[in-house]
């Protein structure tokens, strides 16, 4: 496997949160590579981008890149009237000038209600967007990520839809990826294939969405649920085989367990 293809898949599986932990892995591995550098620098780029990074930009609105927004090397977003570069390496917009979109479907009242819904749903680091694209759909993303290393886990829900306005037809996606570090290493990663139908104004692709994203959560938290009933149970056994609990701090001080318990002499 060449150079470029495994630091590709390094940097495309890192965890969130976790990617500069695993460029520094990568160029540790490689420090006398001279070409580590600029392999690391595209795949890096390709991850932001897939990722939905969040993005400040000079009026202190917060936008994202992604691929629905980007042109050539430039990012858009039409209700921010924004048009910008992205510097990877420094994590800023750069170049920031004025954009605007000739779009005929009403994305103002698409963001607005999309923005009512995240603040009622979603944790104040959120990033999302309404871009139209060059085959008059409408894509909208959300992406918000939750870091706490200190409690030994960081997760990411990501969602993308593509809205027709003339079918009313949404198709998109759900990804979760949530990775628990204490004492072991556990990842969850998940993703979700969403198709709505009837969604034409703006208010009703809100709704829809809505009612998608919860019914997975509820979905996710069922699995869960399930996991443990099931799945875990058969790998280990929650009681002794007697069905009853036993203390086992009493126990200790109780049998002499290599006799007593096994019926030795």
């Amino acid at each position: 496997m060449s150079l470029d293809s495994t630091v590709s898949r390094f940097i495309a599986d890192a965890p969130p949160g976790e990617l500069s932990n695993v460029i520094k892995d990568i160029e540790a591995l490689e420090e006398e590579n001279p070409q580590i550098t600029s392999v690391v620098s595209k795949h890096v780029e390709t991850y932001n981008i897939n990722q939905f990074t969040l993005v400040e930009l000079d009026n202190g609105k917060t936008t994202v890149i992604s691929q629905f927004n980007k042109v050539g090397d430039k990012f858009f977003d039409p209700v921010l009237q924004k048009q910008f570069g992205y510097d990877h390496e420094a994590k800023k917009a750069t170049n920031i000038s004025f954009y605007s979109s000739d779009t005929d479907y009403d994305i103002d009242t698409l963001h607005s209600s999309l923005s009512q819904y995240i603040q009622e749903h979603y944790p104040s680091e959120v990033g999302f967007g309404v871009f139209p694209q060059p085959d008059s759909t409408i894509a909208i993303v959300i992406v918000d990520s939750r870091y706490s290393p200190q409690n030994f886990w960081n997760g990411r829900w990501r969602s993308w839809y593509l809205l027709d306005p003339a079918s009313g037809r949404i198709s998109g996606s759900i990804e979760i990826d949530v990775h628990y570090f204490e004492d072991g290493n556990v990842r969850l990663k998940t993703r979700k294939e969403i198709g709505v139908v009837d969604a034409k104004s703006p208010l009703v692709v809100v709704n829809r969405i809505a009612q998608a994203e919860s019914k997975y959560q509820e979905d996710v938290n069922r699995a869960f649920v399930g996991l443990n009933e099931n799945e875990f149970k058969a790998l280990r056994r929650q009681l002794p085989v007697t069905r009853s609990k036993m203390n086992w701090g009493k126990a200790i001080g109780t049998y002499r367990l290599g006799k007593d318990i096994g019926g030795a002499n």
